[in-house]
Order: C-alpha cells, then sequence, then structure tokens
C-alpha cells in the first residue's frame, strides 16, 4: 500500500464544476487501470487487483456521497480481508437520472480520487471498487436484468430523501408525486423506488433468493421508510408482489455520516496534480467517516474492518446525528444565507453563530434524545471540530436544500416535545423562522438567497402576500398541513414564538438576533 500524499498548499475554489466533463478531459493522460501502476508513490491505491474484482452488489445512485463513502468503506474492507480469490464485492453503480457519471468513470475503468481534505491539508486516493457504471434510462431493462444475477447479493441506495417519494406528514409513498405518476404511466419506470420494485419484481419471477435492501441516505428508519415505500408502490400494480416484499426482502436500516462537498473546479486541479494524470470524477470529502448497518442475515463484505459497526438497533445513532447534526446544519444553512454567508465553516468561525450552534444541540436537541450511554458533549464538540475544517467548502445552498421536506424530523419533532414538556425551544424556533424567512423571500434585513424548495413557489407567493407583517406570513405558513401538520400549529407556544422569531430576524437581522437570544438565561451548554 502507497503513503498518502499531502497536498497541504493546494488551495480550494467555492466554484462548482460544470455538470459535465470538464474541459481539461481532454488532456492525455487519464486515469484508469493502464495508468494506474504508475500513479506516485504518494497516492494511496486500491490494495487489490482491480481487474479481477467481481460485482457483488447494485447501487442506485452514482453521486458523490455513495462514493466518499460505501465505496470507499468496501475496498477498506476488500483490502483488510486479502485472498486468492478475486474478491466478489465489486459495486455495480447505476445513475439513475443523468450520464454524466457514467460518462466520466467509464474511460477511466471506473477508478476515482478521493481528496480527504483536513485542516492540514489533503491527501489523495484512487478508489477501484466501482466495476461499472450504467445509466438507467439509456437501457432500463438491462438494469433490471441485474437484479436476478446471483452474484449481487446487496442492493444499496443513495438517491437523497426527496427519491424516495414521500409524504412528510405519513411517511409512506406519495401516489401522486410526479415521479410516481411518471411511472404509473410508462412501460418501464424512471425514479428509484420503481427500478428497485421492478427489479425486485424480476427476482421474484425467477424464483430467486431476493437481495438484502439497504438505504444509505439520511432518513430515520431509512431500511423500514424504504421497506413500506416499496410494498405501496408495489401493491399498485400487484399485492402478491407486495406481500413477498414485506415477507422475504431484508430491508436494514443505517445510519451514515460524511461531509462530502460539490466538486468543484479545485477539486479537478488538486487530483491533476496529486496523481499526474487527469481524473474526470474526483470527489472531496472531510477525514471522518461513520457507517452503523442494522444487523442482518446474508453475505456482505467486512464492512466492519473498515470501520462500520453492526449494531441490533441504529436508532440511537440515528436520534443523535439527526437532532445534533442534521437538524444544527438546516439551522446554519438558514440563519447563514440570512447572513449573507456562504459556508458551514465560515458560520461556526463566528464565535457568536457558533455559541448559539452549541446552545442549539445542547440545550434543545440533547433533551429530545432517547437515553443512551452516548457522550452528547463530546459529540457536539466534534462536530464543531468537524464543520470548522478549513479544508471543507460546504456549501449552505447545498445543506440547505429540499428544508420543506426535513423540517419534521430535524426541527418540528424536537420542537414540539420541548415545548409540550414545558422546556425553551427558542434556538429551535428561531431556525424554523430563518427556514420561513429564506423560502418566502422575505429576508427583512437580511440577505436574500436562492432557496431550493420543492414548495418555494408556494412560499414566494405567501411572502408577497404578507410583505412585512411577521404575523400573517406565520400564519400563512402555518397553514401548510404538509409541511407542518395539525397539532403543532395548535400549540400556543410555537405560534407566538414562532411569530416573534420571524419578527425579529426581518427586524434586527440574524447576527443580532441571534446575540440577543445568547443574552438569555440557558441550560446544559456544557
Amino acid at each position: 500500500m502507497s503513503q498518502v500524499v499531502h497536498l497541504s498548499s493546494l488551495k480550494i475554489s467555492s466554484l462548482e464544476a460544470p455538470a459535465g466533463i470538464s474541459s481539461r478531459a481532454d488532456a492525455s493522460p487519464r486515469l484508469s487501470l493502464a495508468t494506474l501502476r504508475g500513479l506516485p508513490r504518494t497516492v494511496r491505491r486500491p490494495g487489490f487487483d482491480v481487474a479481477a474484482l467481481r460485482p457483488g452488489i447494485l447501487h442506485l445512485g452514482c453521486g458523490a456521497f455513495h462514493r466518499a463513502h460505501q465505496a470507499v468503506f468496501t475496498q477498506r474492507a476488500i483490502e483488510a480481508k486479502p485472498g486468492a480469490i478475486p474478491p466478489a464485492w465489486g459495486i455495480i453503480s447505476a445513475s439513475l437520472q443523468r450520464p454524466t457519471m457514467r460518462d466520466a468513470l467509464q474511460p477511466q475503468d471506473g477508478l476515482y480520487t478521493v481528496l480527504e481534505r483536513g485542516p492540514h491539508g489533503a491527501c489523495a486516493t484512487v478508489v477501484g471498487t466501482i466495476s461499472e457504471v450504467v445509466f438507467a434510462q439509456e437501457n432500463p431493462a438491462a438494469l433490471l436484468a441485474r437484479f436476478t444475477d446471483p452474484a449481487i447479493r446487496l442492493v444499496t441506495l443513495t438517491v437523497t430523501s426527496s427519491g424516495y417519494c414521500l409524504d412528510p406528514a405519513t411517511e409512506r409513498l406519495a401516489v401522486h408525486h410526479p415521479d410516481i405518476q411518471k411511472d404509473l404511466h410508462a412501460s418501464l419506470p424512471s425514479s428509484a423506488l420503481g427500478v428497485l420494485v421492478a427489479g425486485l419484481a424480476e427476482v421474484h419471477k425467477a424464483g430467486r433468493r431476493p437481495p438484502v435492501v439497504m438505504s444509505c441516505d439520511n432518513l430515520p428508519g431509512n431500511g423500514r421508510i424504504l421497506r413500506q415505500a416499496a410494498i405501496d408502490y408495489a401493491a399498485l400494480f400487484d399485492d402478491e408482489l407486495a406481500g413477498w416484499i414485506a415477507s422475504s426482502v431484508q430491508f436494514p436500516c443505517s445510519m451514515v455520516d460524511r461531509i462530502t462537498p460539490a466538486t468543484t473546479e479545485a477539486d479537478l486541479g488538486d487530483a491533476a496534480a496529486a496523481l499526474g494524470v487527469f481524473d474526470a470524477a474526483p470527489v472531496c470529502a472531510e477525514p471522518f467517516r461513520q457507517w452503523v448497518i442494522e444487523d442482518f442475515a446474508g453475505p456482505r463484505p467486512a464492512w466492519e474492518a473498515a470501520g462500520a459497526e453492526f449494531v441490533p438497533d441504529v436508532a440511537l445513532w440515528e436520534a443523535s446525528k439527526l437532532g445534533l447534526l442534521n437538524g444544527t446544519h438546516m439551522a446554519i444553512a438558514y440563519l447563514g444565507s440570512l447572513a449573507g454567508m456562504q459556508t458551514v465553516a465560515e458560520f461556526v468561525e463566528d464565535p457568536v453563530f457558533a455559541a448559539y450552534a452549541l446552545r442549539f444541540m445542547l440545550a434543545e436537541q440533547r433533551p429530545t434524545l432517547p437515553p443512551s450511554r452516548h457522550d452528547i458533549g463530546a459529540y457536539a464538540h466534534q462536530l464543531l471540530r468537524r464543520w470548522r475544517n478549513p479544508g471543507i467548502a460546504h456549501q449552505l445552498s447545498r445543506v440547505g436544500r429540499n428544508g420543506s421536506e426535513k423540517l419534521q424530523a430535524r426541527l418540528l419533532a424536537s420542537v414540539q416535545e420541548n415545548l409540550e414538556a414545558g422546556r425553551s425551544a427558542s434556538c429551535t424556533l428561531l431556525a424554523v423562522a430563518a427556514w420561513i424567512c429564506c423560502a418566502s423571500g422575505c429576508v427583512g434585513h437580511g440577505h436574500a438567497a436562492e432557496t431550493q424548495d420543492p414548495l418555494i413557489g408556494r412560499m414566494q407567493a405567501l411572502g408577497a402576500a404578507a410583505g412585512d407583517d411577521a404575523g400573517r406570513l406565520t400564519a400563512s405558513v402555518l397553514a401548510m398541513e404538509d409541511v407542518f401538520g395539525r397539532d403543532l400549529p395548535r400549540l400556543e407556544a410555537f405560534r407566538v414564538g414562532l411569530t416573534q422569531a420571524v419578527g425579529d430576524l426581518q427586524h434586527m437581522g440574524p447576527h443580532a438576533t441571534v446575540k440577543a437570544l445568547l443574552a438569555s438565561p440557558k441550560q446544559g451548554c456544557r
């Protein structure tokens, strides 16, 4: 195994690379099996024969997180269990929406670079666990046929929370979702859920043992939610298939964590500088990575040898991450955007905002977590250290997108629990208010920022109608039952506190509002 190269002198750009392959792709030579052996000794390379790798995993969603997380864990697992027989855990990675990754990785024999950026520089690792990249829309029938290959023992997904086509209020399949409606009127499905169920139908039809299906997305109870969504989808076509999925297919839950910003032009340049050849598909990530997986029956890579944890129930890990990391990320995204900031690191470098983040985690999120032996205080401080990493340009616009789909699990559940228990929830109310201001465009003394959200049209219309009337804006937004449900808006403390928070943000701006909040009494911030 080669040593790791440190690229401490390389600078990071916040400019995202083009959606397609960079113009530098025409440069020669390019990363591939042919150039792998000639890479500098300072670059870490796969510790196995990449050409001999046999596929055993089918993955839906060939995005940056999958390539920086699951593919890396799988590589380390293969390296930890060397043997004479070629390993059977190569990954067939399917891009569902665009051919960009297929076009970038095919000429590279599936190889790409992970640039691990830490506070003191970066190191480069070439990952070789992706055996094949396919574009689902080009030949959907061929992709479905992969499900029946007896060598495929695992089907995994990273399609983001929106890819599950769920009703936020019920966490069940939203039958009227545009992607589901499109599937219902097409000969072959194009949604991630449709491809999964159609593939399982092929397995059932062939009489084969089904693969284990595992979500690697940031959803609490992701395996349970995916299982129910798959059953709901199958029942639209075939009740017998729905029953077979319910009784025969395992859907273990998993908790995943690694900050993986969008690839930038700087990443392309840094990868080329480290390798001495061009890589069209590098991915940037922080050094930290975590994977907690619910125990399941059947063959799998030795992911535990790579640092993954197998546990009977991932709920405790999920709760800590969802409340502290994901919930605080939402607060950071919207308050930071209102403050005119661009990245998470910029937010937590501000002492006032950093104090707010810590108070949010320890005074308001911690009381809502289930009892455990986890050191929540240590975890919160670890998160702040990770977020301060100057090597990671984690864009607030990316962290805060699709907020309406995430509010319930990450902010609203905890604020309701705290208010009903008579505890303070001022930090959480402020985070929700910041989302309202960002999405509605009613930013007051804050900075307007482009917000990606499926409900952005409705929110902007409500904002235009409300003008600078914080009470009217809050009341109209709370009438959106698909986001807030029915019970929470009936809590007077929630309505009053949220209206006050929206008004404070509009009249004082985010920094002054947070500073005033911190001046009030606080508890539990150690």
